[in-house]
């Protein structure tokens, strides 16, 4: 794919459409590298998997899955399917003091995947006043995730910049592979 950089984000969001996972290169403090992630999860259609530097992932294995009730963490939820299926652990994790959440239950999705054979654990942690993106990825690293996946950005984009959002704190600092679906 040919395309200069400022229109490098569009045109893989475009092509991305005609299949069905996108996977996006991320490297620390390259604006370009940050504007193509966002602008393939934003305007793909398409989960993305976003890799971090130029280091060996590893196996995907441990999935943790950052769940808050919305329709877009639904959405990455299922779209992570392929990778549920081939983990070894599953862990899904519920910020409790950042937003008003739709359910108290935190253990609703992990039922969910039980009922197609899926075994998850499900647990609630809390930002202690720390940005949500870091938090979620401070958590699964710590509990040996592999793979974060998350919704990106269920707010108007207006409201996200002005009140920040995990997608946002993820993209600034990605310190493991991220599924992200809009």
């Amino acid at each position: 794919m040919k395309a200069q950089p400022a229109l490098m984000g569009e045109a893989a969001a475009r092509e991305g459409r005609y299949f069905d996972l996108c996977v996006v290169g991320w490297t620390a403090n390259n604006e370009a590298a940050r504007m193509t992630a966002e602008e393939v999860v934003f305007s793909s259609g398409r989960p993305t998997l976003i890799l971090p530097g130029d280091e060996d992932v590893g196996l995907l294995d441990h999935v943790v899955i950052a769940w808050d009730g919305s329709c877009v963490a639904a959405r990455a939820a299922a779209d992570a399917r392929r990778f549920l299926r081939r983990a070894s652990a599953i862990s899904i994790v519920t910020v409790t003091d950042e937003k008003v959440l739709p359910r108290e239950d935190t253990g609703c999705l992990a039922r969910g995947l039980a009922a197609s054979g899926l075994q998850a654990k499900a647990e609630s942690i809390h930002t202690g006043g720390n940005e949500i993106g870091a938090v979620l990825q401070d958590h699964a690293i710590r509990i040996d995730g592999s793979l974060l996946v998350m919704g990106g950005g269920g707010h108007s984009r207006l409201r996200e910049v002005v009140l920040g959002w995990a997608t946002e704190g993820i993209l600034s600092d990605l310190r493991l592979p991220v599924l992200m679906s809009h």
